[in-house]
């Protein structure tokens, strides 16, 4: 009878930490997803916050025990195939937060956006997602955030005025 209560209020508390996991991370995702579609679609975009949120996720990351291999392109597989390499990294975004418990339940929009994507690759034939090494999350996440440093360096940033609204939007997100 003592084993059944125990396993009873385990599961009880995984699923209260999977709930919030999934909460903390379904907003985060929603955003970063936003924030890099958007930088995908309008090249002349520059985007700070998705720096600043790439780096909320590796914090996230840090407090979730998680062993996930994720398609990682490098920097120079951006610089020849720009689209397919974003489009790889909002892909393998999806399956990070799969993978960490959240909830992603705009797929079918992401995919209907990036079909719409208005720039070129430089290379002909740039690669799947699926052969791109696989790469821990935490490698994953640097390479992502180091890839939209070079995009912000790239282009000129809008003052950070601008943004506030949606720093605070992500602060009382992060806060609940």
């Amino acid at each position: 009878m003592t084993n059944l209560v125990l396993t009873r209020s385990w599961i009880f508390d995984m699923r209260t930490d999977l709930l919030h996991y999934s909460t903390c991370f379904t907003s985060l995702f929603l955003y970063v997803l936003i924030t890099l579609t958007r930088q995908i679609k309008c090249q002349s975009m520059c985007s700070r916050e998705s720096v600043e949120m790439v780096q909320r996720i590796a914090d996230e990351l840090r407090k979730v025990d998680n062993d996930c291999l994720l398609y990682t392109p490098t920097v120079e597989d951006y610089e020849n195939c720009s689209r397919s390499t974003i489009k790889c990294f909002a892909l393998e975004l999806k399956v990070l937060f799969v993978e960490i418990q959240s909830v992603a339940r705009l797929s079918e929009q992401l995919l209907r956006i990036l079909k719409k994507l208005k720039y070129k690759d430089k290379m002909k034939s740039c690669p799947d997602c699926e052969l791109y090494p696989g790469e821990k999350a935490k490698t994953f996440v640097e390479t992502l955030q180091n890839i939209l440093q070079r995009i912000n360096a790239e282009k000129t940033c809008p003052p950070r005025k601008v943004q506030r609204h949606l720093e605070n939007f992500m602060q009382k997100t992060l806060r609940t």
